[in-house]
């Protein structure tokens, strides 16, 4: 998802500056630059902070527990929070109008994963990740979404 994400929006980047069609003022590629260091940032926190329990596929650890502290209090899925800024800033950067709707692809693949790691949460952990996610309601972004 991330390549095509990356691919899509330099695509949509390379047109809108060669035809000018929905081409974003400069400014844009400096907030897309921000965007993408805060968001890399955020998810390099994430993935530290889980430590052993993070993995590339979705996985339950025979010892798993419920990681409540760094970013894990702000949010439930911090690495792809980070994610979804940072491929933002990406588009953003491109100055292409349409750069960022392909964020929306990227944001319900993310959610479909989350909503995936959190049902194999609750049957392990069971009522401590159900009081995790009664207590830490924004799953992505913190104070947004």
């Amino acid at each position: 998802m991330i390549f095509l994400a990356v691919f899509f929006s330099y695509f949509f980047g390379y047109y809108s500056y060669f035809s000018g069609v929905g081409e974003l003022p400069l400014g844009f590629t400096y907030v897309g630059i921000f965007l993408m260091m805060v968001g890399e940032a955020f998810r390099m926190w994430g993935i530290i902070t889980l430590g052993k329990f993070f993995s590339p596929v979705v996985t339950i650890y025979s010892d798993q527990r419920v990681v409540t502290k760094g970013p894990y209090r702000l949010v439930r899925h911090p690495a792809y929070g980070g994610a979804i800024i940072t491929l933002l800033g990406v588009a953003l950067s491109l100055r292409s109008v349409f750069s960022p709707l392909i964020i929306l692809a990227v944001i319900a693949s993310y959610n479909y994963r989350a909503n995936l790691e959190e049902k194999l949460l609750l049957e392990s952990e069971g009522e401590e990740y159900a009081n995790y996610r009664r207590k830490v309601r924004k799953k992505f972004i913190p104070y947004l979404f």
